[in-house]
């Protein structure tokens, strides 16, 4: 056998690269495939045959139901069954959209459906699950098991459409760090729906109905999300939240609660939250905060505050008597979004005051990036922009920003503003975005 040839048998016996590879990037290679992808590498060879029955995460969505739809075989629940019986080890991540049960199981029965789910989330929760996310149809009639509020393993829980009630029993979320509720019932167990997770870090609440049943008992909890609650949310069971960081609500409305102050129950949350760093509010919050502030202006400092997103109505006083309010409560402010909300032709009281110097008496020693949003060009917000300029010594950069064409005139006028910094740059175009590098 010549050399090359010798060279050919030498290598032909030698196992291929990705069997070489270790474990864990082998592992991490079949979660990014479907799971029915990944089961197909079992025929590959002898050391392939179980390695996609022990990985960690398993995927069970609407891409599993599709590829067994083009095999013919429609059974998404037999296919879930066999997954999880042939599993060996511990299901760290958990992914089910259920809904698609109701394409695949006509003739299931809404019982049948939730006993079926329980009977896989009681699977994975017995089996180390730490992250688990359910996303169930929009009938919202899933009413969660005991087995999930037991669960002590679980660092991330991602829930859609479900009622939740915690049972009488519960003993608390003792290891959760991040949960996210979308379009959730809550139902409260008593007088209140109560959230023990003592190491929750990050809450996100969308579209949630109940709200005012809610409790949430987590002292070191950083970041909060609220949007589009469909009930009055009492803000004041975060007011134990000393750590909050990072506060993001948008609400288009709520249900008036005549024996609840909103204003000053957003007012109190903001004075109570000292470490406050992040905040947006939409404005619907920027109208709640701007309610009866002229003269006295708003009754707290936002000290650590670097980051300030706000949706403004530029054709009332009260919301741009809030924002600027907000931006001088705020010393160590850096990046200042701004979202234009309507414009309207009644705007005289609002010019008025942004000619007067008290409106924002002071600079804005910290503020770097300025970004505007959804420009109309009206008087009101240039004269903002106006002011704006002139109060930044260190601004670096301020995006304008319309979804209307350029207007020529429009933009020398912004080039012409006096500006108090002089490496400030100014771009004023038509994009949907924003890019200001705003990492929060």
């Amino acid at each position: 056998m010549t050399q090359d040839g010798e060279r050919v048998a030498v290598e032909g016996d030698r196992e291929d690269r990705i069997s070489d590879l270790p474990r864990n990037v082998i592992d991490r290679i079949l979660e990014l495939l479907p799971v029915q992808d990944a089961a197909r590498t079992s025929i590959l060879s002898r050391k392939w045959r179980y390695i996609w029955a022990m990985l960690p995460s398993l995927v069970l969505d609407v891409y599993l139901y599709l590829g067994l739809r083009r095999k013919s075989r429609s059974n998404f629940k037999e296919a879930v069954d066999d997954i999880l019986l042939m599993h060996m080890g511990n299901i760290v991540k958990f992914v089910l959209d259920a809904y698609v049960l109701d394409d695949s199981e006509a003739c299931f029965s809404s019982y049948d459906k939730s006993a079926v789910i329980d009977r896989w989330v009681l699977y994975v929760t017995r089996n180390g699950v730490k992250e688990l996310a359910l996303c169930m149809s929009d009938d919202n009639t899933y009413r969660l098991p005991p087995s999930i509020f037991n669960c002590l393993t679980l660092t991330q829980l991602m829930l859609s459409y479900c009622v939740f009630k915690p049972p009488n029993s519960l003993v608390g979320f003792q290891n959760l760090i991040t949960l996210a509720l979308s379009k959730i019932t809550f139902v409260p167990t008593t007088s209140f729906c109560v959230i023990k997770a003592p190491r929750l870090a990050s809450l996100t609440l969308i579209g949630c109905h109940g709200t005012q049943y809610l409790n949430i008992v987590s002292p070191g909890l950083e970041s909060l999300d609220i949007y589009d609650s469909f009930y009055y949310i009492l803000l004041n069971c975060f007011m134990n939240c000393k750590n909050l960081r990072v506060v993001r609500v948008g609400i288009d409305g709520v249900v008036s609660y005549p024996e609840h102050n909103e204003k000053s129950t957003l007012e109190k949350l903001l004075v109570s939250v000292p470490a406050l760093e992040v905040l947006c509010l939409d404005s619907f919050n920027v109208k709640l905060l701007s309610k009866d502030i002229v003269p006295n202006g708003l009754p707290f400092t936002l000290n650590c505050l670097w980051h300030l997103v706000l949706t403004v109505d530029f054709d009332k006083l009260g919301p741009i008597c809030c924002a600027l309010q907000l931006i001088k409560n705020s010393p160590n402010l850096s990046k200042l979004e701004i979202w234009v909300h309507v414009i309207s032709d009644e705007v005289e009281a609002v010019l008025k005051y942004l000619d007067t110097p008290s409106c924002l008496e002071r600079t804005l020693d910290k503020l770097e990036y300025v970004a505007i949003s959804d420009f109309k060009s009206s008087k009101v917000e240039l004269s903002f922009v106006k002011l704006l300029l002139s109060r930044t010594p260190s601004l670096r950069r301020m995006c304008i920003v319309q979804r209307t064409d350029i207007d020529i005139d429009i933009a020398l006028e912004l080039m012409r503003f006096p500006r108090a910094s002089p490496r400030a740059e100014l771009f004023y175009s038509q994009h949907k975005f924003l890019a200001l590098d705003m990492d929060v």
